[in-house]
């Protein structure tokens, strides 16, 4: 009979042997415990099963002799897989032959060895597997923390309309379409393309961000596609681009609707017919990478417009997902407000304070126009400054302690001309989104294209 499997000696590596013929088994747990592992051996197979299932998630690897009376070796290797198969497993035998190899590697054996054995041989081979088992756990340990950061668990939100976008999400994760996020600035488009890369088949894999309204189209090229050495002044060196580091895993184009036309109609291309060259090369380069795109423009009129490819909407729009802004889901302020407030306070080691509910009133009133991040940004602003244990109204910043209005309340005076009262509506509409001529077009109920007529014609002194 073994010992029992001392759990707390878990960093030393837990090992199992099978062998019915005490001297082999006597060795190899020697071989091994020299070398810091701890080892329990056993000469019966059954036995060994149930102590493999006991502690399957404790044991590192299992080494089995082949040939046993009762229960054979390839039946350990079966049982121990099924109990866990992370547990790696070499099979050892006397009998070698490529039949019983095959089997052996058919029932989940990591690794063959025969009898006589080298023991430098054995613990190299131990070891190889050990490696790959810490490196194993270490992965889905991170792998765990990303679907953690990055999974629906980070996306605050109880509203109607949240939920109706994380079952889109959901829905659309575990295939390979096009996904087109749509949302105003600031709702956390990119936390949402990576919840769909983290809850997809290719969360394994990288997810490569890249802001298309950052960086100039000549320069975008290359950081896409990449290039090759002297393909142009300054290529010194050959470079390899998103595309190519993001396959197969997920790459994200934000702020899409900003790229330049001949950018854009290379994207089609590569979004067509899955392969691309760098700049500079003759080489066709095979494309295995999902794509998910966002933007806050309107692309609809962007096509009208002529500011954006018909062909290209359609191929990046397979399937869209509208993020709500924060005034659509004000059920969601609070939810965010205390989440925020308690992650600022722990990053500051600060008592977190509580919300004096005039202040939660106002909070909620707000119309929000940059969204989570600007409600993210008040939220601090008002921890920091927090000396009690109550956030009142003093401690509102500057934006939100001004006279609330509802959304779409102007301050128009009397007398005025109904042309005279578009104009003003135009204009208090841009200034209140900073400028945003999409997000006031919305607001207003007209195109785009409408908009950006009326408005010159106002530069130009023509009132309509």
């Amino acid at each position: 009979m073994a010992k029992s499997l001392n759990v707390a000696d878990k960093t030393a590596g837990q090992v199992v042997i099978v062998e019915d013929e005490a001297e082999s088994r006597k060795a190899m747990s020697m071989a091994l415990r020299r070398k810091g592992y701890h080892v329990e051996a056993f000469a019966d197979g059954a036995e060994a099963i149930v102590h493999i299932k006991d502690n399957c998630d404790d044991i590192d690897v299992v080494i089995t002799d082949l040939r046993m009376p009762g229960v054979d070796g390839l039946t350990v290797v079966r049982e121990t897989k099924q109990a866990n198969d992370d547990i790696s497993v070499i099979l050892v035998t006397a009998f070698a032959s490529v039949d019983s190899a095959v089997e052996a590697m058919k029932q989940g054996a990591d690794d063959y060895l025969t009898k006589p054995i080298d023991l430098f041989e054995f613990r190299t081979r131990v070891s190889k597997l050990f490696k790959n088992v810490t490196l194993n756990r270490e992965v889905e340990h991170l792998q765990s923390r990303l679907d953690k950061k990055y999974g629906f668990e980070c996306i605050i939100g109880k509203s109607a309309a949240m939920e109706e976008v994380f079952d889109k999400v959901r829905a659309v994760a575990g295939t390979k379409a096009n996904v087109l996020i749509l949302g105003e600035s600031g709702t956390g488009k990119e936390l949402f393309a990576n919840a769909l890369h983290q809850n997809s088949k290719m969360k394994t894999h990288r997810f490569l961000p890249i802001n298309c309204a950052a960086i100039p189209g000549e320069i975008l090229e290359s950081e896409l596609f990449g290039h090759e050495r002297g393909s142009f002044t300054g290529a010194i060196n050959r470079k390899i681009g998103k595309f190519e580091l993001a396959s197969p895993g997920t790459i994200f184009l934000d702020e899409i609707g900003d790229m330049n036309l001949d950018l854009q109609v290379k994207l089609l291309r590569v979004l067509e017919n899955r392969e691309f060259m760098r700049v500079g090369g003759s080489e066709m380069i095979k494309l295995n990478t999902r794509f998910v795109f966002a933007t806050n423009t309107n692309l609809e009129d962007a096509v009208s417009s002529g500011d954006f490819r018909e062909d290209l909407y359609y191929r990046i729009n397979v399937v869209s997902i509208r993020i709500p802004p924060l005034r659509e889901r004000t059920e969601d302020i609070p939810l965010l407000i205390n989440h925020y407030l308690d992650l600022i306070c722990k990053e500051n080691d600060r008592s977190v304070p509580g919300v004096a509910p005039d202040v939660m009133e106002r909070l909620v009133r707000y119309s929000w126009p940059g969204n989570v991040r600007e409600l993210r940004n008040a939220v601090e602003n008002m921890a920091i400054f927090c000396q009690g244990d109550l956030i009142t109204l003093d401690l509102l910043p500057a934006t939100l302690n001004a006279r609330q209005e509802k959304p779409g309340e102007f301050s128009i005076p009397a007398g005025m001309t109904m042309d005279e009262l578009e104009r003003e509506a135009i204009y208090q509409t841009l200034d209140r989104v900073d400028g945003n001529k999409t997000r006031a077009a919305e607001i207003l109920g007209i195109g785009l294209r409408t908009l950006q007529r009326k408005l010159k014609d106002y530069e130009g002194g023509n009132e309509e």
